[in-house]
């Protein structure tokens, strides 16, 4: 049994491509480790309490290649985005305890992997995260699937994107957003703001180039106190932050690494600070603490820091760096407690009830040193602050059973402490088991009808008031139920120029009721599409088919469950189908507005001539609820729906005149009541 925790639940679109397995086999019923938690004063993880066992067909990112690039370094972070914050996986980062710098993590078939390997775990490996896997390979993601089972140190488990504001006061709020855009990670992972707009929402603020002020800066003080926010600052921004102080109130400063403030980068602009230091670091750095989360990046990251206006830092001569403050990397200015740091993190005014606060040297981390460098820079940012979001994550604490039987129903329920309050729940089951209220903090979990002992997945998902969500899930081993209801020979979907097909074969069949199609766009959230009567009694081979007149563009997924006469349910694992209408410049929507609607939205689309245009609006499961007819001009046109019938949360548009029909457009419906 493991536990972990997981974040906020994103709308998802279909994506990316992959094979399914027909076999409804799971591993690990039984974890061989169970996770012991420590309570550390400081910074949380920065010892391995213990070593995870991790399963045969785990996916492991080998983050320790040399040379470093953006492709084998940086679009490891947009993987792990990805996949925590739209399929729900947690992600194992696994640091060796005991290593030097750049020293191996852990071996596995005669590969040293380092730098603070990341893995999936086999349980999180859904046909929808394979494809995904998939995708970020082909994006220069390099690493392996396991073929044994493995023992690896255990640094954290990630299952938290953090929330992050990105300052805009000084306008240049790109030199960071680049950094995500190197990584692959989209500009939804990020607000752009200033301080004022902070609230317990957000997870972390980075600041890339600033002359701070009281009036503007002042609202860090409590975003680090009260909020336990965390902040990453770059350039001489950091200086500057630390030499400002309440007019009101002048004890009240924001020298949140040090004592009394640092050296200003330059003479003039540091308020009552008037000691300035040298632009550029001086050799020889030292790299420190190469176990921390922070720390982990290959090689050097020196010259990357030597650009701009401020490259490195140190205390004033009356002052020191805090007791909490870490220096990551040091250069040859000044002695302790005064070292020069390019790199400085650690509690804001060395509490450890605080939130945490890092400076890093230079203006842009890609304007100087080499591109391995300059991507080791910005791994210590993309660590920094997936280290935030860790830290501020919510906890779940879940009862839930560790063995079922088939059909029984079992008491489920979960705990939240932190977060926002209102919570809202959301209990899912891997095996396709059901809950009689899913939405609820306690339930009853009716367990899956399993042909042989199968682990089951049973997780809770928690939202809070700001977005944000955790979850908790545990391993639930299923026992079987025989005999076999049906013998399934094949299940497949074959996509077709308007359509897609559904075939499916059954060998024998006992007291087989019906049968239930499933669809989804992301292989998790399935809803039904229909259902085809069974053949009852059968020791013969039976045949089914089943046309979606309404696929969904790009990559879904389908699932077949079975229904005895008792109202027993089976189900099968998916099968993954990309579908792209045939490209037409004929007809087609050009864009929907507002979307996510809550009354009336506005469809603007263009024809290429004056004729006839029917709109067709269907729901997740493929029924019509809506459609009007207009007659359409020539290029551009819009039409105005107000009420649409029903209270889904997602809808699909279709357009369709005498010569074509366009693909489906996802239309979300924000539900305020």
């Amino acid at each position: 049994m493991r536990n972990t925790i997981l974040r906020r639940r994103l709308s998802q679109c279909a994506g990316g491509c992959g094979t399914v397995s027909s076999q409804n086999t799971r591993m690990n019923p039984t974890k061989s480790v169970i996770l012991l938690f420590i309570v550390l004063v400081c910074f949380a993880g920065k010892i391995n309490a213990v070593n995870e066992s991790i399963t045969t067909g785990s996916f492991i990112i080998n983050m320790g290649i040399t040379p470093q690039t953006t492709a084998n370094g940086l679009k490891p972070y947009g993987m792990i985005y990805d996949l925590i914050v739209n399929y729900n996986v947690s992600i194992v980062w696994s640091i060796n305890s005991a290593k030097a710098k750049d020293g191996t993590d852990f071996t596995y078939n005669a590969v040293n992997y380092k730098g603070g390997t990341f893995i999936v775990e086999k349980e999180f490996i859904t046909a929808a995260v394979t494809a995904r896997i998939t995708y970020w390979q082909g994006q220069g993601v390099q690493g392996v699937y396991t073929t044994s089972a493995i023992s690896v140190p255990l640094y954290k488990t990630l299952t938290v994107f953090p929330i992050v504001m990105i300052d805009n006061l000084s306008g240049y709020q790109a030199v960071i957003t680049n950094y995500y855009t190197l990584a692959g990670i989209p500009s939804s992972a990020y607000t752009i703001g200033a301080p004022v707009g902070l609230t317990q929402c957000f997870d972390i603020w980075c600041n890339p180039h600033d002359e701070p002020t009281w009036t503007n800066h002042q609202y860090l003080y409590n975003f680090v106190t009260t909020m336990k926010g965390w902040i990453w600052v770059q350039c001489h921004a950091a200086s500057v932050l630390e030499s400002v102080r309440n007019p009101a109130s002048p004890f009240t400063q924001l020298n949140f690494l040090s004592s009394a403030g640092l050296q200003c980068y330059g003479a003039g602009n540091c308020g009552s600070i008037a000691e300035t230091h040298t632009q550029s670091p001086s050799s020889p750095y030292t790299y420190n603490y190469p176990t921390d989360g922070v720390m982990q990046f290959m090689s050097t990251l020196a010259p990357a820091c030597d650009n701009g206006s401020e490259r490195w830092y140190s205390p004033i001569t009356t002052g020191q760096w805090n007791a909490g403050t870490y220096l990551g990397i040091t250069d040859n200015h000044n002695s302790a407690p005064r070292k020069g740091a390019l790199i400085a993190y650690g509690p804001a005014y060395g509490n450890a009830a605080n939130g945490w606060v890092m400076y890093e040297g230079g203006h842009d981390l890609t304007g100087n040193g080499t591109a391995a460098e300059q991507v080791s820079a910005m791994r210590a940012y993309f660590n920094f602050i997936l280290l935030a979001g860790y830290n501020r994550k919510m906890t779940v604490t879940v009862t839930i059973p560790p063995a079922t039987s088939p059909g029984n129903q079992y008491a489920v329920s979960a705990v939240v402490t932190g977060g926002s309050p209102t919570y809202t729940y959301q209990w899912l089951s891997s095996l396709g088991g059901t809950f009689v209220c899913s939405t609820c903090a306690s339930t009853q979990y009716t367990a899956p009808v399993v042909a042989s002992d199968t682990t089951d997945i049973v997780k809770c998902i928690v939202t809070d008031s700001c977005g944000r969500a955790t979850f908790e899930y545990r391993y639930v081993t299923n026992l079987a139920n025989s005999p076999l209801p049906i013998v399934l020979e094949q299940f497949k979907a074959t996509p077709e120029k308007e359509d897609i097909k559904l075939y499916w074969t059954t060998a024998s069949e006992m007291n087989n009721d019906y049968f239930t199609i499933y669809r989804s766009g992301d292989g998790s959230d399935f809803a039904t599409l229909n259902k085809i009567p069974g053949g009852g009694n059968s020791a013969s081979i039976l045949e089914y088919c089943m046309t979606d007149n309404h696929p969904l563009t790009g990559t879904s997924y389908y699932r077949l469950s079975q229904t005895d006469y008792d109202g027993k349910e089976k189900f099968y694992e998916p099968v993954a189908v990309n579908w792209e209408p045939v490209v037409a410049e004929i007809l087609g929507v050009e864009k929907i507005t507002p979307n996510p609607f809550i009354k009336k939205f506005t469809i603007d689309f263009f024809c290429k001539n004056s004729q006839k245009v029917k709109l067709e609006v269907v729901n997740m499961r493929g029924t019509k609820v809506f459609e009007k007819s207009v007659d359409a001009n020539e290029n551009f046109n819009t039409m105005e729906i107000d009420n649409l019938p029903g209270k889904e949360s997602v809808y699909f548009i279709f357009l369709a005149c005498a010569e074509w029909r366009t693909r489906g457009y996802k239309l979300v419906r924000e539900n305020k009541e």
